[in-house]
């Protein structure tokens, strides 16, 4: 009775035994639960994290690449694609994994199209069985790899990759640029891809992770994820229709005459927009690896300076209408050549005209008077008017490579080298510049800054609009209309008159440059150029037509350009339904 009074349990309390096992049990409960939100946060929480460690395994630090912006033009709200983005595949090896190398090639040659060239090529490389890897062929379309995939070759495997695309062919590929390799890089070259290259390519993501030391992912060391951020998408204040028209018929001019170059240039005078800018030759940026000569890259709009010739009286003239030295009918006496020292100035044909007044040089392109017109003003104030029509300076367009031209003669004391930059020689400009210039003029003296971006559109969608930008007032509204008018003169009654279309009043002069010779002086081939806008009484638009070293065509720019410049002009006024002056 004793004995069992003593074995039997204590009520009301827990034994030593069981109390280590609630405690075991509450341990086992935490640690499982632990294990759960672990795998929920793995599994479901950071799914794509490892879903991309999965996908590149040899990679601690792998980029998440962007998608670059895409340029629009925009007409009635409604946005148009010229530059934009399209996906294809890179299709690869793995020699390893490769069991029969001529099963395989017979397979990828007519799919892929290879060339006999090609796959002979590609034989040698996949036979090589210790290669881990090798490129088959880039730009493969969604439709090929699909019938790969129905093959299920071993060994063979796809990346998608993206690639510029052009909608709309010719239509300005040296306002685009292009997307090159640069450092196993892809990076924009030339234009709107060089000058925005950072805009454009957005930000590349980072998915970031760490090894041990036998070369296995860490999974529960630091890691994060930062998400690619997008380009910016750009939208020109290119006109489509008059882009695609001034450049289809220079480019029936620059063929006819078999030209070196030719540029074309139309420019809205009071906001400064370019409506439309191409050259020739051009190049095809979707192929631009296939073209023969990389300057062919360089816009000649701003790359490539050159001494204007007589389109630059235009600019003396102002300057000595301006400050009040001359008027339309101030005369002088054109004995046919200048004698300055040991250098002697003559017109272009080496004639002489007797008493002629400004506007009958101008009319008539005459060197002696426009030197005239620069002696009343002198060197100072000539160079000071130069300078603040925009020359000798970059005009800040928004592409890359623009070139600033030269003015620096104008520093020489000779009095030579300014008077002989009154009629365009001895100086250098681009035809961005010209056009500007003339800008100025039809927009009553005001130069406004050129721009080709109208809008920048934000990862976010917000809208930046480019505001109009006036640089400075030139010249004095009278002095505009004043030499508005004896624009008009040239191309109602000069040499000019080829540039004109019927019932309405354009305002443009033509320029014939020599061009220098290597070794000194100008040899005998010539650079044509006309500036102009139009109507005169409002002006809508400044023309400028370049062409260099034509082999096939008339001696001066009246007879070659001067009819290219009236259908540009023609169609402008047709297209913005412009009523006639008469």
């Amino acid at each position: 009775m004793m004995i069992s009074n003593q074995l039997k349990p204590m009520e009301g309390k827990v034994s030593p035994i069981d109390k280590r096992i609630s405690i075991l049990l509450f341990f086992i409960i935490i640690f499982g639960a632990a294990i759960i939100f672990r795998l929920f946060f793995l599994q479901v929480i950071q799914h794509s994290f490892y879903l991309s460690l999965a996908q590149e395994r040899q990679e601690v630090l792998k980029s998440l690449i962007p998608q670059r912006g895409s340029i629009y033009v925009r007409e009635n709200g409604e946005l148009y694609s010229l530059v934009t983005n399209r996906e294809y595949f890179l299709v690869y090896a793995e020699p390893a994994k490769i069991s029969d190398v001529g099963k395989v090639i017979d397979r990828l040659t007519p799919i892929l199209n290879l060339e006999e060239k090609e796959w002979k090529e590609l034989l040698v490389r996949i036979s090589k069985k210790n290669d881990p890897y090798e490129p088959v062929k880039h730009k493969v379309t969604k439709k090929q790899v699909e019938e790969l995939e129905k093959l299920n070759l071993a060994g063979i495997g796809f990346l998608p990759e993206t690639y510029r695309f052009y909608p709309e062919k010719g239509l300005g590929s040296h306002i685009f640029g292009f997307v090159g390799i640069k450092d196993d890089k892809k990076i924009g070259q030339y234009g709107l891809e060089g000058y925005f290259d950072q805009e454009l390519s957005g930000r590349p993501g980072l998915i970031k992770s760490f090894k041990d030391a036998i070369g296995s992912l860490i999974t529960i060391g630091p890691r994060s994820i930062k998400k690619a951020e997008n380009g910016i998408d750009l939208v020109l204040s290119l006109d489509r229709q008059i882009q695609y028209t001034a450049c289809q018929k220079l480019k029936r001019f620059y063929d006819s005459y078999q030209a070196q170059g030719g540029t074309v240039i139309i420019m809205a005078p009071k906001t400064g927009a370019i409506l439309a800018m191409c050259s020739y030759p051009d190049f095809d940026p979707a192929e631009y690896q296939l073209t023969k000569d990389i300057n062919y890259f360089n816009n000649p709009a701003i790359f490539y300076e050159y001494e204007p010739g007589s389109v630059f009286k235009t600019m003396t003239m102002s300057a000595a209408l301006d400050v009040g030295k001359i008027t339309p009918e101030t005369t002088y006496e054109d004995t046919g050549e200048l004698k300055i020292g040991p250098f002697t100035i003559r017109n272009f044909d080496n004639r002489a005209y007797g008493q002629q007044t400004m506007t009958q040089a101008l009319a008539q392109s005459l060197n002696l008077g426009a030197a005239y017109a620069a002696e009343q003003i002198g060197r100072n104030v000539f160079q000071d008017y130069v300078k603040r029509f925009g020359f000798g300076q970059v005009t800040g367009l928004e592409l890359e490579t623009e070139v600033d031209g030269s003015i620096k003669n104008l520093e020489k004391i000779a009095d030579v080298y300014y008077l002989t930059a009154s009629y365009g020689y001895g100086i250098s400009v681009t035809p961005l510049q010209l056009a500007a210039a003339y800008g100025a003029i039809a927009n009553n003296g005001l130069l406004m800054k050129p721009y080709v971006v109208a809008e920048k559109i934000l990862v976010d969608g917000t809208n930046l609009i480019t505001k109009p930008e006036s640089i400075s007032q030139v010249i004095s509204e009278k002095t505009a209309s004043i030499i508005t008018g004896m624009l008009t003169q040239v191309v109602e009654s000069s040499y000019d008159r080829k540039a004109k279309v019927p019932n309405y009043y354009l305002a443009a002069k033509t320029g014939t440059a020599l061009i220098p010779a290597p070794g000194g002086g100008y040899g005998n081939e010539t650079i044509h150029t006309i500036v102009g806008f139009g109507p005169v009484r409002n002006p809508a638009f400044v023309i400028l037509i370049k062409m260099d070293k034509i082999k096939n065509g008339p001696r001066f720019a009246s007879d070659s350009i001067g009819p290219l410049f009236g259908e540009i002009a023609k169609f402008l006024l047709n297209y913005y339904q412009i009523e006639p002056d008469y």
